[in-house]
């Protein structure tokens, strides 16, 4: 700074004595600008390095640009992800596997939340059972400490052998089998049908429960398949028109072809004509270009189109026509290509020979569908439907299952076999399966959706009814009759006399039965008859004659006798 400048920066420094007393307000307004006038010095000065607020303060906006444009980028890669599988799970060849595989996940699901909410219900109840009681005061077989009450209180009307409920006696003592008698008591009233077993002999001989159920009860039917091709998918390849071939290009029987490949060379003279026609054609179109006439261009232009198209309706293929057009030279053969990917399965056409309209030269089956027919009884055909679920497995492939529908039921029965023709549908993408292969086909039935289903071995059929033994909440065995349905996985579909959550006898239910039945005819036996009901005599009523008598006698009148 020069001495100048020095000279007047003192003359305006006030002495702190006359300086005025500046406002609160006034200073913060102050404070502000020398601040903004410190940062244009400094900017006018040309700082070089800013300050380190500034650099905290631009720091977390970056990481923040960053952090988004990381997560724009991870979305763009999901996105490009989902979209390419999405693509190849719908297509065409992966469609119809992508919708099975939908359809049992949306099953199993099902199945397992049912599950999960009978356990979830389970839980419940016995955590219900488990509470204790309120206080109401003492039970019947409680005095108000909690001590049981005394057995002697109550009448002993027997004595009986806990294994052999016909052996009784009025005291105390053994039974035929060393064990000691059990008391019956006169208030001890069985329900008819149900009997009360000590836990002991329960366990002695071994009886088993479980609890019932619903459950999906699915049917299933095991046959032999033999693998063929779909006959819809199978294309007979012919000409419209007459000539000879030239040359083959597919010449055995099971050859593969693709789509669009070459087949044979054919020459027809119908056909060398007409590409003479098109040409002509193109020539008068040509000469007609620079004509003040419209109508003869029009006309010009009608020939050609009707030309190309009468080449086209002969199945003349499309880069044939365009190479004529564009060359404008005659090809003596025409080519016959493929119109599917397949096997050949027929062939008839041969070098040389002189072919006419309508004749089968290939015939060509595509395997990207497969049919399985099977052979089922006609007592398994009311488990049968289309659109039913079916697997297969083959013995060329151990291990994999191939999974497909029913779709047609032969209409009519094998005399012979008794048997019905079922046709079912598998994708073959990859070609793996071929035509008479043998296979194992399971065909899945659902007889019913979280029915109540009762064990196989908890059912005792006695010829006219079917029974089971329900176990009662205190320990009394009951025996039931049921109404049942079809069987299926081990289970019997129960229509009538069970509900979800009793619990039956699996195991020693032939025993209980007997029991239930003998304790019965004992407590037949052992009820006294009931007493004969007396007829009472009437009294016999005097005639009408002696009761006009005995009037006439009470009025004092004498009737005579006539």
């Amino acid at each position: 700074m020069n001495d100048k400048d020095k000279s007047e920066n003192k003359k305006n420094i006030v002495p702190p004595d006359e300086q005025e007393a500046v406002p609160p307000a006034e200073q913060s307004a102050i404070q502000p600008a020398e601040q903004t006038a410190e940062q244009s010095t400094e900017q006018e000065e040309g700082i070089i390095f800013p300050k380190k607020n500034e650099e905290k303060a631009d720091a977390p906006a970056r990481n923040s640009g960053m952090k988004f444009s990381f997560l724009k980028f991870l979305a763009l890669i999901l996105l490009i992800i989902g979209i390419y599988f999405g693509g190849f799970f719908t297509s065409s060849e992966n469609l119809q596997g992508t919708m099975d595989q939908i359809e049992e996940w949306v099953h199993l699901s099902k199945e397992k939340i049912a599950s999960y909410k009978e356990k979830l219900t389970e839980t419940i109840e016995s955590k219900i059972k488990r509470e204790p009681p309120t206080n109401q005061g003492p039970t019947p077989l409680t005095e108000g400490s909690g001590t049981k009450i005394n057995q002697s209180k109550r009448k002993i009307k027997y004595w009986q052998a806990p294994m052999d409920p016909t052996y009784i006696r009025n005291q105390p003592g053994k039974g035929p089998m060393g064990t000691d008698l059990i008391p019956i008591y006169e208030d001890e009233s069985e329900v008819a049908g149900q009997i009360k077993i000590d836990p002991t002999v329960v366990q002695n001989i071994g009886v088993k429960t479980v609890k019932i159920k619903r459950r999906t009860l699915t049917h299933k039917i095991r046959t032999i398949g033999t693998l063929t091709y779909d006959e819809r998918k199978v294309h007979h390849i012919h000409t419209k028109y007459g000539g000879w071939i030239e040359k083959l290009h597919i010449d055995f029987t099971g050859q593969e072809v693709n789509e669009d490949d070459l087949l044979l060379e054919i020459y027809s003279p119908e056909l060398v004509s007409t590409q003479e026609e098109l040409v002509l054609a193109l020539k008068y179109k040509e000469s007609l270009k620079d004509s003040a006439f419209g109508e003869l261009t029009e006309a010009a232009d009608s020939l050609l189109a009707s030309t190309k198209r009468r080449l086209e309706l002969f199945d003349v293929p499309e880069h044939q026509i365009e190479e004529l057009i564009r060359n404008k030279k005659i090809t003596k053969t025409m080519h016959i290509h493929s119109p599917v990917r397949g096997f050949v399965i027929e062939k008839k056409a041969l070098h040389g020979m002189h072919v006419e309209p309508g004749i089968s030269l290939y015939m060509i089956a595509d395997l990207s569908n497969i049919w399985v027919m099977a052979d089922i009884y006609e007592y398994e055909l009311p488990w049968v439907k289309v659109g039913q679920y079916a697997e297969m497995n083959l013995s060329y492939f151990p291990g994999k299952k191939f999974k497909g529908k029913v779709t047609f039921i032969d209409p009519f029965l094998d005399p012979t076999t008794r048997t019905l023709k079922v046709r079912m549908e598998f994708a073959n993408p990859k070609w793996n399966l071929k035509p008479d292969m043998y296979a194992n086909v399971t065909i899945k039935s659902t007889i019913a959706k979280r029915g109540v289903a009762v064990p196989e071995e908890a059912v005792i059929h006695s010829g006219e009814r079917d029974i089971v033994i329900v176990k009662g909440p205190s320990g009394t065995f009951e025996s039931r009759k049921l109404t049942l349905g079809p069987q299926a996985d081990g289970y019997y579909q129960v229509l009538k006399g069970l509900r979800a959550g009793e619990i039956v006898v699996t195991s020693s239910n032939f025993l209980i039965d007997s029991e239930s039945k003998l304790r019965e005819a004992i407590g037949k036996l052992q009820k006294p008859p009931p007493a004969p009901k007396m007829k009472r005599k009437k009294k016999p009523q005097p005639s009408k004659k002696l009761m006009l008598q005995m009037d006439n006698k009470r009025s004092g009148k004498v009737t005579s006798k006539r």
